[in-house]
Formats: structure tokens, C-alpha cells, sequence
């Protein structure tokens, strides 16, 4: 991953997290991850991390075949360029960005970085701001994978890719500082049936749940392990002119209530640990 964040740069981890702190904040960043990694039984030496005022309840996540962006959006200190303009000082003012891909070389994380500044900037100017970002803005972005992809400016697919979905992020973010009465994050897919968009995905809204069996759970209707490769759980589906897509229409690992619960008590489980559970439950 490369980070701008606490202890950032180029490196290994295996944990990412935002993490919500109190408005009037002055600790040493540093020290509040140690804390909050330990008291999660996380290594602070493979945890990467952003801290930020916004509330999570406003954090906007964008999934997009292999790409997964995060953006929780606040605008109380602008850069300098922006210093004129009046932000109310109740609200937070740090947009933080997490970036997931696929098979990213060192050089295309770092390229990344430019594609995010430039699709951020370009979001919040059509926002009617005048300024390109915050004092505090942070961006990581991480890859797992064969490293492979050297690129990834706008130009690329990648990179394309990468900003289309944080010019989205940043601006459902944005709108969703307003919004006194969301109670949890907003999950955006980018669909292609009807022409290509960005749906909002609610369990409360789904035309096809129940999807696998009654009294299955859908925190992870998008898995978190997509795409996972393992092919008795999925396929691999050719397409003209593209690169192979993962398809998971067979597995229902993730949608059983004990593999659901594990995974979210251990964020961290592998592949083949949530296998040997779900073999030991059916």
C-alpha cells in the first residue's frame, strides 16, 4: 500500500481502517492507533490508518468489479487557495480516501495517488467549492495480488476507473454531510444492465433477496474476498474484447449466518479458514 497517512508510504499491511475520532481532537494520531489496533487485537505494524471527524455513518463505499473505493468527506479547512470561503466550523473537515485494487506494481499505487487528487479536485469544484481539498485530506491506496499493473493515470482503464469512482464517492460524501438523518453507510455499485451507473445497494430494497435460501444474511451481498479465484465457489467468465470477470452466482459461503458472524468478528479470517468453517456447519 502507499499511504499518506500515520506511519504511511510504501509498505506491507494487512489491516486498513478509518477511524472516526471526536471534533475537538489534538492527540498524537500515532498514539490513537497503537491504541485503537491493540484493543482490536490487530498488529499496529501491519495496520495502515486514517483518522478523521466525519461521522461513518456518512462513509461512502463504491465497488466496482475488483476496485473498492472508500471516501467519508468534510470541509471545515480548506486549503489555502479556499481559506475565503465560509465553511461552518461545527462540521469536520477531512476527506479521506482508501483506494482497494487489484495487481497494482509500487509505481501504478503512486500514480493512483495523482488519479484520486485530480478526480477529489475536480468533484469539489463542481460542488461549487474553490479549492481543491483540506489541510488534512489523506489518501492510502492498497493492492493485493500479482502486481502486474505498472500505470494508472487517468488515462488508463485503471485509472479511469479510479476516478470515475472517487468523483462519485466524493460527491455522494459530500451531499451526505447535510443529511441529519442517515444512520449507516451508503454502498454504491457501478451497474452495467440498463446502461452503465451507480446504483445505491439497500437489503431493504433488493428485487432479488432472498438471492440463495430463507434466512440467509446479506452484509456481504459484495464480498469482501471477490474475487476470491477459487473455483468451487465461482467461474470465470470470458468477455469479447475484456479481461476475464469473476463471477460467485454458485457460493453461498458468505451469506450463512455463522460465516457472516465470524467474518465480522475477524476481519482478517482467509479464504480458507471461512471454508473449513462453513464444512464443519453443514
Amino acid at each position: 500500500m502507499c499511504s499518506s497517512g500515520t506511519d504511511g508510504g510504501l509498505r506491507n499491511c494487512t489491516t486498513i481502517i478509518n477511524h472516526q475520532v471526536p471534533h475537538e481532537f489534538s492527540d498524537d494520531p500515532k498514539k490513537e492507533l497503537e491504541y485503537l489496533t491493540f484493543s482490536l487485537g490487530l498488529s499496529y505494524h501491519h495496520t495502515a490508518g486514517l483518522l478523521t471527524a466525519v461521522e461513518m455513518n456518512t462513509l461512502c463505499v463504491l465497488s466496482w468489479d475488483g476496485l473498492m473505493v472508500f471516501v467519508t468527506a468534510g470541509i471545515t479547512h480548506p486549503d489555502p487557495a479556499g481559506f475565503s470561503e465560509s465553511v461552518p466550523d461545527s462540521s469536520p473537515g477531512t476527506i479521506n480516501i482508501i483506494v482497494c485494487v487489484q495487481d497494482f506494481l509500487d509505481q501504478a499505487l503512486v500514480d493512483a495517488v495523482i488519479t484520486v487528487t485530480e478526480a477529489k479536485s475536480l468533484a469539489l469544484f463542481d460542488a461549487g467549492h474553490n479549492f481543491a481539498g483540506t489541510v488534512t485530506d489523506a489518501v492510502i491506496i492498497a493492492s493485493e495480488g500479482t502486481s502486474r499493473i505498472r500505470y494508472a493515470g487517468s488515462g488508463t482503464e485503471s485509472g479511469r476507473r479510479i476516478h470515475e469512482a472517487v468523483y462519485v464517492g466524493v460527491t455522494k460524501a459530500l451531499l451526505r454531510q447535510s443529511d441529519t438523518k442517515r444512520k449507516k453507510p451508503s454502498f454504491f455499485i457501478r451497474s452495467g444492465i440498463g446502461g452503465h451507473h451507480w446504483v445505491l445497494w439497500e437489503k431493504e430494497h433488493c428485487p432479488y433477496y432472498p438471492c440463495h435460501f430463507a434466512g440467509q444474511r446479506c452484509d456481504f451481498c459484495y464480498c469482501p474476498l471477490y474475487p476470491c479465484g477459487d473455483t468451487t465457489l465461482g467461474d470465470w467468465i470470458e468477455k469479447p474484447g475484456q479481461a476475464p470477470v469473476w463471477a460467485c452466482t454458485r457460493c453461498v459461503l458468505n451469506h450463512h449466518p455463522v460465516i457472516t458472524h465470524h467474518l465480522l468478528k475477524n476481519p482478517e479470517a482467509s479464504l480458507a479458514e471461512l471454508k473449513s468453517l462453513y464444512s464443519k456447519i453443514t
